[in-house]
């Protein structure tokens, strides 16, 4: 019986693992995604800034 809870206990860690890491995964793609979004309004950002600039 100890042997089958222990079996059952071990099963649950590797779920809990697995949702762990699939969530470690999610996580670094969502901070890729906003770091490229930020670069991207900088760029946005420089651009109005020389636009500005040109018709001042």
């Amino acid at each position: 019986m100890t042997e089958n809870t222990e079996n059952i206990i071990l099963e649950h860690l590797k779920r809990f693992q697995a949702g762990q890491d699939r969530i470690e995964r999610k996580l670094e793609e969502l901070m890729r995604r906003i770091s490229n979004l930020e670069g991207g309004q900088v760029s946005i950002i420089q651009h109005l800034d020389h636009l500005s600039a040109a018709d001042a």
